[in-house]
């Protein structure tokens, strides 16, 4: 009988899939930010801190996979990162440039939550937290890194959290159907989430082991890719947790604004 044995290049690839895949089990994932967004309908306050948070985390991804292009130099690797970046770009649909519909999402969702319309340059003039910038700054170090096995760690980390956190910021965007007329209009505000859970996301994944694999010959360079993965991740829990932080006392403002309304009223 023939023993089949797996090559250095298989062997590298199943760790770069565990890499991958350890996502789910870390707090990047797992953390106050999402519990607290699944679990209820919040204020209308509440939810102007993620929608600037969020936006201010989320505008430079398309550039940020242009930067993983630009700084892997092997060829198969860069053909995978390129596809990402047309997915980005709505296929070359400028109505379904991803950042487009986040943008589209964000102002009618606050809007309702607040009973007023609210533009999306309202939320681009004010000013995120110091954690979120830390956060934008940061990634943008891990992908404009000289070692391209930094920068395909730190991809591999970004389009593997994408997924699970698209499908966590959906679940939690149910909450607030009560706004919408109907399932019908609820859910044609929801193709910004589709998009990503449909197919984006999933292909991203599918992208990055690809081209982490294809920087990857030895187990140094899977180290250096461990590096890129586990700044990316770290950046992440720093950035939720600032959110959920600011969130809690927004909410807390709103709660103690309104109990101290109550009396002012009944003595009228």
């Amino acid at each position: 009988m023939t023993v089949m044995h797996a090559t250095p290049v298989s062997i590298l690839r199943e760790e770069i899939e565990k890499m991958a895949s350890s996502v789910f089990r870390h707090e990047a994932l797992r953390n106050d930010f999402y519990e607290r967004w699944t679990t209820r309908s919040l204020p209308a306050e509440e939810v102007r801190v993620f929608a600037v948070e969020y936006l201010t985390r989320t505008i430079r991804t398309s550039e940020i996979v242009a930067l993983s292009v630009v700084n892997t130099a092997d060829r198969a690797a860069r053909t995978e990162c390129v596809k990402n970046l047309f997915s980005e770009y709505g296929g070359g649909d400028p109505e379904k440039v991803h950042l487009t519909l986040l943008e589209n999402f964000l102002a009618d969702l606050l809007g309702r939550v607040s009973g007023y319309s609210v533009t999306i340059d309202e939320l681009y003039h004010e000013s995120p937290l110091p954690s979120t910038l830390a956060f934008s700054s940061g990634q943008r170090a891990l992908f404009t890194s000289a070692d391209q096995r930094v920068v395909q760690g730190a991809l591999l980390a970004q389009e593997w959290l994408a997924y699970s956190m698209m499908v966590r910021l959906y679940e939690g965007f149910r909450n607030y159907k009560s706004y919408y007329s109907s399932e019908e209009e609820f859910h044609e505000h929801c193709e910004y989430f589709y998009v990503h859970i449909g197919e984006a996301e999933k292909e991203h994944r599918i992208q990055a082991v690809e081209s982490a694999a294809h920087v990857c010959t030895d187990p140094t360079d899977l180290a250096r890719v461990q590096v890129g993965f586990d700044g990316f991740l770290d950046l992440t829990v720093e950035y939720w947790r600032g959110v959920e932080a600011r969130m809690r006392a927004a909410g807390g403002l709103e709660f103690r604004a309104h109990a101290n309304a109550v009396p002012a009223a009944r003595a009228r």
